[in-house]
């Protein structure tokens, strides 16, 4: 019986650690949660959107979807107060454990100063979610994206419909592919040109 040869160690080195980096300007990580909560109302007002129209048959009203960037910036901005209030918290009870923590999640006082760090910019992000709720001009800004998105996803939807009618080719089909196609067009110009309280 033959046993198979052992491996010789590889020799990866002595481990140097990297030299440490400056923690990013709170500012800069305040403009970052800006930007991901942007993408997250966004999303679910193009859904909005996009449920309002497909399921219930409601005409595009900005207003409403105005009415929706402000309420959930507002629950974002809820959202980070609870996560500073939890984060205080742990940084009131790490302020009175000393030694090495025992797993990722045991604080100790030595993170006292990174938990205070994080309590702050939750509080100045919820603040600016609160600031930008109150933004006529940024919640509109953010409803045209929305709105944009929502007839990317539609024309999507259309075009594949369109696909697999295309593959059940028939003679009906091809007589009335233009007239539909000239109704979409037409749709979608007056989507663009339309004032909201004319539709």
């Amino acid at each position: 019986m033959r046993f198979p040869r052992r491996r010789k160690k590889l020799n990866l080195g002595k481990y140097v650690a990297p030299k440490p980096r400056p923690e990013p300007p709170i500012d800069d990580l305040i403009d970052e949660g800006v930007l991901i909560a942007a993408a997250a109302v966004r999303l679910a007002v193009k859904n909005l959107m996009v449920l309002r129209s497909v399921r219930d048959g409601l005409n595009y009203d900005e207003e409403r979807y105005v009415s929706a960037v402000r309420e959930e910036l507002s629950n974002l901005a809820d959202e980070k107060d609870g996560d500073a209030l939890r984060i205080a918290a742990l940084s009131d009870a790490a302020s009175r454990k000393q030694g090495k923590a025992t797993h990722h999640a045991d604080y100790r006082q030595a993170d006292t100063d990174h938990l205070e760090r994080r309590e702050h910019l939750l509080r100045r992000l919820a603040q600016r979610l609160r600031e930008l709720a109150g933004d006529d001009a940024w919640a509109r800004d953010l409803v045209v994206a929305s709105r944009a998105e929502a007839l990317e996803d539609l024309a999507a939807s259309a075009d594949a419909v369109s696909l697999s009618e295309r593959m059940q080719d028939t003679d009906e089909y091809r007589e009335l592919r233009a007239d539909r196609i000239r109704n979409v067009k037409e749709d979608l110009l007056m989507l663009q040109v339309t004032p909201p309280e004319d539709r």
